[in-house]
């Protein structure tokens, strides 16, 4: 992974983490309220509860003039009795200062209930329910809030990785397959260009014309020119104008075979043809594109010293070769952009690329036949 993607996959897993605490930060927030509401009217009910049941027992023990015997029964829960001057009767609270101007209050250490009876009973006119129960339950809430963010956040983060992955493997795909192009450009370009730069010098020091230098420059032109209109067209394609017009089919695959005629000796292939007229009506330069393409990928991938078979009959053109063929799950991936039938014959990964858009924009069906080590042919139906 290189700097760019490192720096695109941590800015994309920063925003996703962050964005995805956010909200979990509002989820929390809202089930912490909600649950401390729950809590303090469950403390309440309790509380009052044991409020109610001190006051039963000092009613009792006042109707029937009995000693009332202080007895909490719950360590959970303490209690106190204060007369109406506020001072304590009985008492177990750890609390020494008590607020009685209201009826439930929390300090930092316990919550309380003040309960102030209407009529006093053995001298008590308030009963007063001490606990902790509410911030037990208040610190059990936050550490599970808390536990529960944590592992969210790593959990959100090990997801948010995982996209982040794949989002950035077409695209590192894409750049990879660039890069490869960039230089298989340069070395494709390179071949002959040098080719040119030497038959020029040949010339220069040659008093006479040498027909067999002449012949390299021809072809080193022929193969600039012939990569030169394919970047052209994957460049300029959207902004060309396109002029249709009827011409014969066969005039414009005689054009292609005298092109490729010195390239094909070359190699030692001989280029045999069949041809019938055929009128379309379609842009003449972009069917030549489509025509170069595919004899030049047919001499391409070729074995040395073989024949290339064209022929065009009943609007249908076939371009056979004898050559390395196209594995039977590369059928449809030969067509997308930067790939290439094999790494050994060069080549950008544009050619088919190009023959494919153009089909499509002239609904012109492509055929494959093809047999590993065997060869491959090609079906153009107009």
């Amino acid at each position: 992974m290189n700097k760019e993607e490192r720096s695109a996959l941590i800015s994309f897993l920063l925003i996703y983490v962050f964005s995805a605490m956010v909200l979990v930060v509002i989820i929390g927030v809202l089930y912490y309220k909600k649950e401390m509401a729950s809590i303090k009217e469950k403390c309440l009910i309790e509380m009052s509860k044991k409020a109610m049941w001190i006051e039963k027992e000092l009613m009792h023990s006042h109707m029937e003039h009995k000693k009332y015997i202080f007895n909490p029964k719950s360590n959970r829960l303490r209690v106190g009795l204060f007369d109406a001057n506020k001072n304590p009767i009985y008492s177990n609270l750890k609390s020494k200062s008590i607020n009685f101007n209201n009826k439930f209050y929390k300090n930092n250490n316990y919550e309380f209930y003040i309960d102030r009876l209407e009529e006093p009973l053995l001298g008590v006119y308030y009963i007063v329910i001490e606990g902790n129960q509410f911030l037990g339950e208040k610190t059990k809430l936050i550490f599970l809030i808390g536990s529960v963010a944590l592992a969210s956040l790593f959990f959100i983060a090990l997801i948010g990785y995982f996209l982040s992955k794949l989002l950035i493997a077409p695209i590192k795909s894409r750049v990879d397959k660039l890069n490869s192009f960039l230089k298989d450009s340069a070395h494709d370009i390179n071949t002959p260009v040098s080719a040119l730069l030497m038959s020029v010098s040949s010339l220069k020091n040659s008093d006479k014309v040498d027909k067999k230098v002449l012949n390299h420059i021809a072809i080193s032109s022929k193969l600039i020119s012939q990569i030169y209109n394919s970047l052209s067209f994957i460049a300029f394609n959207d902004k060309d104008e396109i002029f249709n017009e009827k011409f014969d089919l066969k005039d414009a695959v005689l054009d292609s075979i005298k092109f490729f005629e010195e390239i094909a000796n070359l190699k030692g292939n001989e280029i045999v043809y069949e041809l019938e007229s055929t009128y379309v009506f379609m842009d003449k330069y972009r069917i030549q594109q489509v025509l170069n393409n595919l004899l030049s990928n047919a001499l391409k991938y070729s074995y040395p010293k073989t024949k290339i078979e064209i022929k065009l009959k009943d609007r249908t053109l076939s371009i056979k070769d004898e050559g390395i063929g196209i594995k039977e799950a590369d059928k449809d991936k030969i067509f997308d952009r930067f790939e290439r039938g094999s790494s050994l014959s060069g080549g950008f990964g544009i050619g088919l690329d190009i023959v494919k858009s153009i089909c499509k924009s002239y609904n012109i069906g492509i055929k494959i036949d093809s047999k590993l080590s065997k060869g491959s042919t090609f079906y153009l139906s107009f």
